[in-house]
């Protein structure tokens, strides 16, 4: 059939558009560590023999949040709250997916305890839109490289990670699936790494420098066309593995190492970025997932724990010419904040922003504004072996209340003045407290917030 000369000339010009606006939009990388503390960055000055000189350069380039949180205090809800812009609670998963399975899991973490866990989903639903979706419909090539830890039961119940591959990267927005699948941790550090979306290396490759170089290809194959690379690094989670010579480099810490690794490949990517005279065409985003595992100064506790040390994380962004360098920003900001943010930076006004539950700190990040006050909010009713968690949490202004479901115990804290959350000020100050307890009623309600219910089993055992 042939096409009219009318529409064939209209046909054109939108091609010509679209691909003027794909060569005009931003380019994205988006690093995300797994279990990377608040203060397990150098450019923190809270750990001495810390080795991170290319993340501090790159904080030194843009601008740092000291006041971001993730959504949960563990990895998957936090991982689909930045996909989709929207609360663990709203989404209805609140808690990492356990490599079990959730009903032997559940089995596990509620015998002896008087309350059962809420329940939760395995996986992130195909009906959530993420902003790779978005990204991919406006022309860019996304990608997706490591941990997913979205798509059902995980490592134990598999030989290779894949449990179902319908949720997948890429069966959510991203062109490209390098690594993404259930594991919430790599089977090991080294090749072979028995995961269904990775090929295995030769023997002793190491997985992190790996991903790193798949991002590097994915970048020098992709530099002439607007692209997302969303690098998910498995690294800092356990199993706690580095080369031998970078270990003996740090007298055995084998976590030092890891971050040492980490700092190399997120330094290799920005060298690829520089190599192709990216830099000022390129949105570098870097943020974790969760709180350290270990000790997190000046903040109190780490992951699973409500508390500042489960929660708060490091977050930059960097785009010379763009953002401004050596800035600093102290806004409270969480892990739903990222979709419309992204969007914002490339230009795409989205029907799909109109659903999250987030602010697009683009304003704020490019010195043109600022946003609207708010409080933010934590779901997180599920048991740890850790102080502050099966809780609930509100932090408004500088002001911060957690909600504990077994006992019904409330904890207030000035932020501003006490970052390490040593002062119960629930006493001191009641007015506030009833005022910060109904708002996060009001919006456990709001989300529709699954609670954890009576553990019949323990009570009986009691009677």
């Amino acid at each position: 059939m042939k096409i009219p000369g009318v529409v064939l000339t209209l046909l054109i010009a939108w091609s010509i558009t679209l691909h003027a606006q794909l060569k005009d939009a931003p380019n994205i990388i988006f690093f995300l560590v797994d279990d990377l503390g608040y203060s397990d960055v150098g450019y923190m000055g809270q750990k001495a023999n810390l080795n991170t000189p290319n993340i501090d350069q790159l904080a030194a380039s843009g601008m740092v949040f000291t006041n971001a949180y993730a959504a949960s205090p563990v990895c998957s809800p936090t991982r689909a709250s930045i996909l989709t812009g929207k609360y663990p609670a709203t989404l209805q998963l609140t808690c990492h997916i356990p490599g079990i399975g959730i009903e032997p899991y559940a089995t596990i973490r509620n015998k002896g305890q008087k309350l059962m866990e809420a329940e939760f989903i395995d996986h992130l639903p195909l009906k959530e839109v993420t902003f790779a979706e978005v990204l991919k419909e406006e022309g860019y090539v996304t990608a997706f490289i490591g941990k997913w830890h979205l798509a059902g039961e995980g490592s134990q119940n598999t030989q290779d990670g894949i449990v179902n591959a319908r949720f997948h990267p890429d069966q959510q927005g991203f062109d490209v699936n390098i690594g993404g699948c259930a594991y919430g941790q790599p089977v090991s550090y080294f090749s072979p790494y028995e995961n269904g979306t990775l090929t295995d290396g030769p023997d002793g490759e190491y997985l992190t420098d790996r991903l790193g170089e798949e991002a590097c290809r994915f970048i020098e194959e992709n530099n002439d066309h607007s692209f997302l690379l969303y690098l998910s690094f498995y690294t800092v989670h356990s199993p706690y593995q580095a080369p031998g010579k970078v270990v003996n480099k740090y007298n055995g810490n084998i976590y030092f190492a890891m971050l040492e690794k980490l700092d190399e490949n997120v330094g290799k990517v920005l060298s690829t970025v520089r190599t192709l005279e990216l830099e000022k065409s390129t949105l570098v985003v870097f943020y974790s997932d969760n709180g350290g595992v270990g000790s997190n100064p000046p903040l109190r506790s780490g992951k699973g724990s409500l508390y500042e040390g489960g929660i708060r994380v490091p977050l930059l962004f960097s785009m010379p010419g763009l953002v401004p360098d050596n800035k600093i920003c102290d806004v409270p900001v969480t892990s739903t904040d990222l979709f419309p943010t992204l969007l914002d930076a490339a230009g795409i006004s989205s029907n799909q922003c109109k659903q999250v539950e987030g602010e697009s700190l683009w304003p704020l990040i490019t010195r043109r504004g600022n946003i609207q006050e708010r409080a933010l909010y934590w779901h997180f009713p599920h048991h740890r072996d850790i102080e502050k968690s099966m809780s609930a949490a509100i932090r408004d202004g500088d002001w911060k209340l957690i909600r504990e479901f077994e006992g019904e115990e409330l904890s207030l804290y000035n932020l501003e003045d006490d970052i390490g959350e040593t002062r119960n000020l629930a006493g001191k100050y009641p007015k506030k407290v009833n005022l910060l307890f109904a708002k996060l009623g009001k919006w456990l309600r709001q989300t529709n917030a699954r609670m954890p219910q009576p553990n019949t089993i323990t009570l009986a055992i009691q009677e």
